[in-house]
């Protein structure tokens, strides 16, 4: 029997709340607080929206890092120094779904003594398939897909600024719009969620296009790209690009840098 995975998994950044091969989860992410020696808990709601077979569901627990361009990478739990996955037990760690049938996984997380202040985050995995039935020789394909809930938790005392390090125009492709690649680095030890704007301005201080930032997540201690969507490719030609992004607190962050629109 071979298997093959998908993954589906962007919660990190724009989580989708169902797979449509396998199960969903709801929330796909939660931030809690607590203090070091703090059991805190949670529930994560995982249903089968199919109508068809019942679905094996396995549960897993991963750390995330991101790369310069912005895409998460999976590790195994421990693997970052800000990781909380292995703080997390999970029950239960594997259960079976029938069609339109919804199932409650909780899990524990006992933050350490030794708990460093700042964000910490993990990622529940599930794993889902077909119900397996034992079946004669012969060459099979086990399809799997996997969605994800993320767990992030502030410990202690947060902090949270950022530095504009950046700026590169991204064309379209195919159903990806256009975008202004915006380099932000973390420079606090809590997670930011940045909401804002990039701005292209002509030679004469002229408005040509308007790109959004939405709810982007800036992890603490990473420098990479957020991306400001454009619904229509800007104009070519030089611009100087003016960035506004927001995360909540009492100043927004500004700064501003050349691009080229080819």
């Amino acid at each position: 029997m071979k298997t093959l995975r998908a993954i589906v998994l962007l919660a990190l950044f724009a989580a989708p709340a169902a797979a449509q091969t396998g199960v969903g989860v709801s929330p796909p992410r939660v931030v809690l607080s607590g203090q070091p020696g703090d059991v805190l808990e949670g529930v994560v709601v995982v249903d089968h929206p199919g109508n068809d077979a019942p679905m094996q569901v396995d549960v897993s627990l991963s750390d995330v890092a991101v790369q310069p361009d912005g895409e998460p990478v999976y590790l195994s739990p421990g693997a970052v120094p800000q990781s909380a996955a292995t703080w997390i037990a999970v029950s239960p760690p594997s259960f079976a779904l029938q069609p339109k049938e919804s199932h409650e996984v909780r899990y524990a997380m006992h933050v350490p003594e030794g708990a460093k202040p700042g964000t910490h985050w993990a990622v529940i995995f599930f794993d889902s398939g077909p119900v397996q039935k034992r079946q004669a020789k012969g060459v099979g394909v086990n399809m799997r897909v996997r969605v994800g809930h993320v767990v992030y938790v502030n410990v202690g005392e947060i902090t949270r600024s950022g530095q504009i390090r950046g700026v590169r125009y991204q064309p379209p492709a195919g159903k990806n719009p256009a975008e202004v690649r915006v380099r932000f680095r973390n420079t606090g030890n809590g997670l930011m969620r940045l909401n804002g704007y990039v701005e292209l301005r002509d030679e004469n201080g002229k408005v040509a296009a308007r790109g959004q930032v939405s709810n982007a997540a800036s992890l603490p201690g990473y420098e990479y790209e957020i991306a400001a969507q454009f619904k229509e490719p800007p104009p070519k030609g030089s611009y100087l690009a003016l960035i506004m992004l927001d995360y909540g607190g009492d100043e927004a962050i500004i700064g501003e840098g050349k691009v080229q629109v080819p």
